[in-house]
Order: C-alpha cells, then structure tokens, then sequence
C-alpha cells in the first residue's frame, strides 16, 4: 500500500529494492547486534527502514496519495485485498491463540519473542506487497530475471568451491554464514555443502525452488524449434548443486517437481517428439548425475531408509510425537506462540503452527500457500483454453513453476518448514508476490 510513495514512488526504486531483498536473501547471512537479541538480516533493514520513511512522507502529505499513486493502487486493489485479507486472519489467528492460551489456559508468558512472531508476519507481508506493486513489463523481468541468474551462477560455483574447499575457504569464509554448526556440515562425514545458507537442507530446497521455474520455462517457454541446451546446462549443474547438499528432502521434492511438469508437458503438448526429446534429454541428465554422485550421497541416502537406526528419522518422529501431544490438548487454537514455555524445534511446520494456533490456524497456514497455487492455476486455465499453445507467456509460467512447487514444498514442510526460516521464506515470498503480480490482469 505505502510502496507507491516516499522514497519508493516510481517503479524503477520499487525494483530497485526488490533486487536488493532478493540478492540479500540469497548471498548474505544474518548478523547478530546483541546476544539477547534475534539475528537480523540486511533485507529486514532495507523493508523496514524504507517502509518507515515512507510512511513518514504519507504524514508529511497529508496523509494523501498522488494521483499516480492513486491509480497503481487501484491496479493492485484486487490482488491486494487477497493479500490482506490472508495477512489480517493470520494475525488473528495468533491474537486468539495467545490470548487462549496464555489468559484462558494460564499456559506460560508472553514476552518479546513471542512479539516476533508478529514481526515475521509484517516482514512477509512487506515482501508480496513490494512485489506486487512492481508494474513488471518486459524490460522490469529482464532485470529482476538477469539478476537472479547473476546471483544463482555465483552460488553454484561457490558450491563447487566449498565441495572442492578451494583456498581452504571452509575454514575462513564458509564459517561465516554458519558460525555454530559450520564444521560438522562442511567438514563432517559426509561432506555438506550449504552455499550461503545456514543449513545444507535449506539450500537444497532453494533449489528446489528454482529447478521448479526453470524446468517449467524448459518445457512451456523456450521456442520448439531449437533445443534449449544452454537452460537444460543449467538446469543440469542445479541438480548437481542440490546433490552436493545431501538433503534427501530436498532430492524428493526435486522428483516431484521434475515428474509433474515432465507429465505435464507430455499430456499437454500430445506426446510431440519436440518435448519426448526434452524429457529424455532432461531425464539422462538428472541419471547420469545421480549415478556419479559421491559415495557420501548414497551413504546418506541409504541411512534415510533405515528407519531404526537413523537419528534424523528418530529425532523426527520423537519431536513431532510430543508436538502433537500438546496439540491435543488444545486443538482448536492452539497455546499461543508461547516460546519460552515450549520447544521451536519440531521438525514439522504443519504440526508446529497447529500447536501455536491450533487447526484454525493451520487451516488460515494453508490457504497462504493455497491461495497463490489457485490464482496460478486460473491464468494457466483462461491461457490455456482452445488451441494448444507452442508456449506460454511469462506470466503464465511463473504460474506453472509455483503450481509444480507447492507439492514439493508441502513436503519439505513435513520434514522442516520454510515458513519459519527468514532467508527462505523471503526467497519464497518473492515468488508469491510474483504470482499475485499476475493477478493484477483478469485472472
């Protein structure tokens, strides 16, 4: 809403920003300022300082939009009424559920970091609301695509430096983005690689996140007449990043995606032997990657499955079988946030937003994931209906890719959860925003 005035009025300083959120989310790690204090985050500075001046020159006005302001605003009004309204009930959810379970249940204290959790909420909100008020034509994607290639190249090869510890960076640079745990990741057995985040899970479900967009332009964006053998290049050393991670969650929700937009394309494009070309092709590439991975990815894979002996499987099921005790306690909304009553490590968001809020909560959890997928699958509908296209336009496709997404991020959030990793969930955030961004069209 304030995105559209101060020192964010014209578009080009809305994108502006926008590209530096995302390349803070994806490069840089969170800093400590007081050891009492949560981390903070250069991308949380750049929302709330400029979100605070703006807000300052809205007074200063006269508490007045300009006319040009006016009209962008009724350009994203019935996108940003879903937002809002999304927004408003989860911040109900959590007023309820404190209230619930710190009055009526008398269940712990509420204290500072329990008004966080709020905090987090206003900072996602801040995120799909700068995205969407980004009139995003050609040349606004070229730069916000370009940039996130720029980004992505760097961390790939970052990866391949820290697999290989060129210059021994996993003693002196490494560290600094995982300063507690860096060792045992990196330099354990087997080897982790974790880019530039703070757990190797984590960056293997960024990429996840990006193979979903690329795979997609790979099958209903690039021209049939050539074979897009620079994207399937790129697509390929992504694959291999996520194996240098380890994450066997991520590994699955890389099948998901893979294996929907691959079904997909197939039924879609009525079996052409363009796109059996393209899914043979991508289909050999992810195999002869997967073959030559390293012996620690097979040992690591394997353990998965052995679901007596492994602690990340024990672990799991012991923290989600006392989650789920207290839930049962309270089923319907929840203790409130109650974090200095109770553990933060669950291990499953599903289960860890239903202790806070309850299955009311969960249910409002849901529809922010939901929603998105829904508008998504609209423009794919409207797009799509009568003759068969030989590809979509960019709108459209950002669509696809987070329709392919949301299973595999369904997933993850069984195992861990993105809504509650800042770095992540602002990654993801951009790409819900970009999706409510199509929905200032008709869709």
């Amino acid at each position: 809403m304030f995105w559209n005035n101060g020192l964010t009025k014209g578009n080009d300083s809305r994108l502006i920003l926008l590209l530096l959120v995302m390349l803070s989310a994806m490069l840089l790690p969170s800093f400590e300022i007081h050891p009492t204090l949560p981390n903070i985050r250069v991308d949380e500075l750049l929302l709330f300082g400029v979100f605070g001046l703006n807000i300052l020159a809205f007074i200063f006005k006269g508490f007045r939009f300009s006319p040009n302001a006016r009209e962008e605003l009724r350009l994203q009004n019935k996108a940003l009424r879903r937002i809002v309204l999304i927004f408003g009930c989860l911040v109900l959810s959590y007023a309820i559920s404190n209230f619930y379970g710190v009055v009526i249940l008398g269940a712990g204290a509420y204290g500072l970091r329990d008004v966080m959790e709020l905090v987090t909420f206003f900072k996602y909100f801040l995120v799909v609301t700068l995205v969407l008020s980004i009139n995003l034509r050609d040349a606004e994607f070229a730069v916000l695509s370009y940039t996130f290639l720029g980004a992505l190249s760097f961390l790939i090869l970052f990866s391949f430096a820290q697999s290989l510890n060129l210059f021994n960076l996993n003693t002196w640079f490494s560290p600094f983005f995982n300063p507690n745990h860096w060792e045992t990741m990196i330099l354990g057995n087997p080897a982790r690689v974790l880019g530039t985040f703070d757990n190797p899970n984590v960056f293997g479900t960024f990429t996840v996140m990006t193979l979903a967009f690329l795979v997609a332009r790979y099958y209903f964006v690039e021209s049939k007449i050539y074979f897009p053998l620079l994207l399937l290049i790129l697509i390929g050393l992504v694959i291999k990043v996520e194996y240098l991670t380890i994450s066997r969650t991520a590994l699955a929700g890389i099948g998901i995606v893979l294996m929907i937009l691959s079904i997909w394309a197939f039924f879609y494009y009525r079996r052409s032997k363009g796109i059996l070309l393209r899914i043979g092709a991508l289909f050999l590439v992810t195999m002869v990657l997967f073959a030559t991975a390293s012996d620690g990815f097979f040992v690591r894979l394997t353990d998965g499955f052995n679901f007596s002996t492994s602690n990340s499987f024990i672990g799991h099921v012991e923290r989600l079988g006392a989650a789920v005790g207290s839930i049962w306690q309270s089923p319907v909304f929840g203790w409130g946030t109650q974090k200095y009553a109770m553990t933060t490590v669950v291990d499953n968001e599903y289960a860890l937003f239903t202790r806070r809020y309850g299955f009311v909560g969960l249910a409002v959890y849901l529809w922010f994931f939901i929603q998105p997928w829904l508008l998504g699958l609209k423009r794919y509908r409207a797009e799509a209906a009568g003759r068969m296209k030989e590809y979509f336009d960019v709108k459209t496709w950002i669509g696809m890719g987070y329709m392919a997404l949301l299973p595999a991020v369904f997933l993850y959030n069984f195992m861990a959860g993105v809504f509650y990793n800042l770095q992540l969930m602002t990654i993801f955030c951009i790409i819900i925003g970009l999706v409510y961004n199509t929905a200032r069209d008709d869709y």
